[in-house]
């Protein structure tokens, strides 16, 4: 559905979920297959058939590939918990090292998963949190440390972190960019990853935006949206839901990709009735809309102008003109670099439609763009 659009439309690999996978996705994580409580049940016993098969099928299919993930507090090895931490540290190295030599083609790298809902401490949740260094100095240095270990051993992935209850809660994004901030400020993270199921989507959509464009604002980088399902007790709730939330992710210029969750029965929210292929094998009709949305997006067109959103495009910008749309009279519009260095100013501007010369380096720049109503913060790319 995505190829051409500028950004990718993902699902996870699991037997569930194989039937026609390349018809609609084009990048593949792993749902349980990576999780190290999945493939090290037993100290030094491994079971990489799961994960060797999704890695195999998005290198043949040419995929992008997230791998899931390295350190969590759930579905971790249970005979970690007890070992002394110069054993538990000896064991996550041992861990880290066998899936970088295994795997060397990681496109995106899950190495935290859930550090403020489901940190890798005490009994149940892996307990090796204190192995790691703690909460530190920083709060989160058992990150630190963590995200060093991957990027020693995985310099070609881009790593990330992910996390749910972002977009629907102002505090826990605010705690989230403090996390993101600490990684960069060693140089340690490339991507935001924000995770949608059901329970994380309950905010509005203008309520879901601003805090994409506050975590866009504060930390400069690419985000990702993973685990997206949405439930579909009926078939026109779920329509509903996905004609509310779908365009926010995708219409988002911070937003690389989206992985949905799952999308024949079978799939994690399956009591929830979150897949989008009946049980008798047909396209629901939020599949269908999915479907025919993906097929008329343009990333160089502003769709959104239809949902009252403002619009910066082309993104990427490839002939050094930039183009807004905005359903309120803009009055500023301001371009920086990732150092905040200003690059371009315009002042006094008091229109909804207008082009804008730009012609700079390739690279990524912000552009922030104040209107009568708000300001907003947007990352672009200038090829």
């Amino acid at each position: 559905m995505a190829d051409g659009k500028g950004k990718f439309l993902g699902n996870v690999y699991s037997n569930a979920q194989l039937q026609d996978f390349e018809t609609y996705w084009n990048q593949v994580t792993p749902e349980n297959a990576g999780k190290w409580g999945s493939v090290e049940r037993t100290r030094d016993s491994y079971d990489f058939a799961a994960l060797d098969a999704a890695y195999k099928f998005a290198k043949d299919n040419g995929f992008v590939f997230r791998y899931h993930v390295l350190v969590w507090g759930n579905q971790q090895p249970s005979w970690i918990e007890d070992l002394p931490e110069d054993e538990q540290l000896a064991e996550i190295t041992e861990w880290m090292d066998t899936l970088a030599a295994r795997y060397p083609g990681i496109d995106y790298l899950e190495v935290v998963n859930e550090p403020i809902n489901d940190p890798p401490n005490g009994a149940g949740n892996g307990n090796y949190l204190k192995a790691l260094g703690g909460t530190g100095t920083t709060g989160f240095d058992w990150m630190v440390t963590a995200f060093t270990m991957a990027k020693e051993r995985f310099p070609n992935a881009k790593l990330m972190m992910n996390e749910y209850n972002i977009v629907n809660s102002a505090s826990r994004s605010n705690i989230y960019i403090k996390i993101a901030k600490i990684l960069m400020d060693k140089g340690l993270l490339d991507v935001v990853g924000v995770q949608a199921h059901a329970f994380s989507t309950t905010a509005d959509a203008d309520g879901m935006k601003a805090i994409l464009d506050n975590i866009s604002s504060e930390t400069g980088l690419p985000m990702m949206v993973t685990e997206m399902d949405i439930d579909g007790p009926t078939d026109d709730e779920q329509l509903q839901q996905y004609q509310r939330i779908f365009p926010v992710f995708w219409e988002h210029p911070s937003i690389i990709g989206v992985t949905l969750w799952g999308f024949r029965p079978g799939l994690w929210r399956n009591e929830q009735k979150a897949y989008l292929i009946d049980t008798d094998g047909s396209e629901r009709p939020a599949m269908k809309w999915l479907i025919d949305y993906i097929d008329n997006y343009n990333p160089n067109t502003p769709l959104a102008v239809s949902s009252q959103k403002l619009v910066v495009y082309p993104n990427p910008v490839k002939d050094g003109v930039l183009g807004f749309s905005s359903p309120n009279m803009v009055l500023t519009v301001k371009i920086f670099d990732l150092k905040g260095a200003t690059i371009l100013e315009k002042s006094n501007i008091k229109s909804k439609e207008f082009r804008l010369d730009f012609n700079a380096d390739p690279g990524t720049y912000l552009v922030k763009v104040s209107t009568q109503l708000d300001s907003t913060t947007y990352k672009i790319i200038v090829e």
